[in-house]
């Protein structure tokens, strides 16, 4: 299936397509389609925001959500007020500002992620890169966001969001197409991205980081802080390369998740020229601030602390040892259906007692195509291919 929207007289212009495909190849989209049951949207609170909700397409039997999103999310407001700060303000933020919904709502908000990524080449010499996001969500709905910009320099991008991170006992699989649901807070998902890629070729995902000496927290005078979440928003909608999604991160103070989180982050980001960095961040031995670290060139991790000296902390060392191997073996060269099976080699079943657990979603972003891959919760044998 694929599907057109073209804007006129001044309106956005926009093209979002995607197939399914199995190893029958004689499947298709319609086979996975769930006929559409929107529900009510009564805490919208723009003309915009309506028209971006009505786009919600099930496109995996309720697991994972389609959208193309076209309505102002107040970025430069969230930032500069520090309600990305943490991850609960940043959600009343999203309630009090975006939707007609009490902050009081917002208290079973956390947003985490657990995860294996990579970036190497194909044998054509396009830049791909992998990533598994992990989390013991029993079920969840996730959403891919298709966003187009509102904003001159900004740029349009794909992500992937999990809405469970607002409230896991309600946005379980299927709850966006039941039809009785109040659909508004899908309207936060660009604040809920785990991954993603702009058209500029910027690719950026999050991994979770424990076992460490605490919770990343900055607080430089003169910079205002952003959370995971935030930053990746900051970097599809307005890095051109690597190198800018470095200085977003550097001229901001970050927090794992406000000044009271037990763990840090680090992100794989990677751009069209096949530049590729890992960057987290430490504390170095008797300072009480958490600094930032490029590991330039480091193209794969899980959770797993990678800077010198912090080697042993963190969870996914079988899982980081066979990325290693297998990019060793292949020198950084896989082929899209060779990226997507080593994620399946190292995708996670359920286990409650460990938040890095079940795979959620595995996708193959194409950098130099601009293009996307995506399995949904560990069926390899389902794929959904779209495009920007």
């Amino acid at each position: 299936m694929n599907f057109k929207i073209f804007g006129i007289l001044g309106i956005s212009f926009a093209v979002f397509s995607f197939v399914a495909c199995g190893d029958d190849s004689s499947s298709g989209a319609n086979d996975n389609e769930t006929s559409e049951a929107l529900g009510p949207m009564e805490m919208l609170t723009t003309p915009e925001q309506e028209a971006t909700a009505k786009t919600l397409k099930d496109i995996a039997k309720g697991k994972l959500y389609s959208i193309e999103y076209n309505s102002d999310y107040l970025l430069d407001d969230a930032i500069e007020t520090g309600a990305s700060h943490s991850s609960l303000e940043l959600v009343k933020f999203v309630y009090s500002r975006l939707l007609k919904l009490p902050t009081s709502q917002a208290t079973k908000a956390k947003i985490d992620a657990g995860c294996s990524a990579f970036c190497v080449k194909t044998p054509d010499g396009d830049v791909i890169c992998g990533r598994n996001f992990d989390y013991r969500f029993v079920s969840s709905a996730n959403v891919l966001v298709q966003n187009t910009p509102i904003s001159k320099g900004e740029f349009k991008s794909l992500s992937i969001a999990a809405m469970p991170f607002l409230d896991a006992e309600k946005f379980v699989a299927g709850s966006l197409s039941n039809g009785k649901m109040d659909i508004s807070p899908v309207i936060a998902v660009p604040y809920l991205g785990m991954d993603g890629m702009n058209d500029k070729g910027v690719f950026i995902s999050v991994l979770s980081l424990d076992g460490g000496k605490g919770g990343a927290a900055q607080h430089e005078e003169g910079k205002k802080p952003i959370t995971p979440s935030v930053g990746i928003r900051f970097v599809l909608d307005r890095a051109e390369s690597v190198e800018d999604a470095l200085d977003i991160f550097k001229s901001h103070n970050f927090f794992a998740d406000g000044d009271s989180s037990a763990k840090s982050y680090h992100f794989i980001i990677g751009d069209a020229t096949g530049h590729t960095v890992l960057m987290e961040y430490i504390q170095p031995e008797g300072k009480k601030e958490w600094v930032m670290n490029v590991l330039d060139g480091q193209n794969f991790a899980t959770n797993m602390y990678m800077s010198e000296g912090w080697e042993k902390f963190g969870v996914g060392a079988d899982r980081l040892e066979k990325i290693r191997e297998k990019l060793a073996e292949k020198k950084n060269v896989l082929t899209e259906e060779e990226a997507m099976d080593l994620l399946q080699a190292v995708s996670q079943e359920l286990d409650p007692k460990e938040v890095t657990s079940n795979t959620q979603w595995s996708a193959v972003y194409n950098l130099t195509k601009k293009t996307v891959t995506i399995c949904v919760d560990k069926d390899f044998t389902q794929k959904y291919d779209f495009a920007l």
